[in-house]
């Protein structure tokens, strides 16, 4: 499962993401524990006024460990800011009720004046720290 937490602190490194989860991933009795398998920090600049955003996204395994850090976390901070975190969910044009023909189409065209979407969003910087494996501290940049 992959785990977004959202509006970081710009000074936010790789290792203090990883710091901020692993204590939640330690097992307990009859679970297995959690291994974060790859970190990215996302950037996102809004080019109508300059600001950017920070996001992280962790890809964790098992979900049960996934889910555990969702409910422990969400809410605390990490570098003085308190940070969301949420499970991350593609969009995908598949989900929209808009795509699919029915009655109700004519209802929610009406209904939609614009996107729901920013305008004027770009992605900056998409760095990514991968892990070969669980049992190594190797990685890859």
């Amino acid at each position: 499962m992959i785990v977004i937490l959202r509006k970081l602190p710009p000074e936010t490194l790789y290792q203090d993401i990883i710091e901020f989860i692993e204590p939640t991933l330690k097992a307990k009795w009859f679970s297995k524990q959690g291994v974060v398998e790859d970190v990215k920090i996302l950037i996102i600049k809004d080019s109508n006024n300059g600001k950017t955003e920070h996001h992280g996204l962790i890809r964790i395994n098992p979900d049960s460990s996934a889910k555990k850090v969702i409910k422990l976390l969400n809410r605390k901070p990490i570098l003085g800011t308190r940070v969301g975190v949420q499970e991350y969910r593609y969009r995908s044009w598949h989900n929209d009720p808009r795509a699919n023909l029915n009655k109700r189409l004519g209802k929610i065209l009406r209904r939609r004046k614009g996107s729901r979407r920013r305008p004027n969003l770009e992605l900056v910087i998409e760095n990514a720290v991968t892990f070969t494996s669980d049992k190594s501290f190797h990685r890859t940049y």
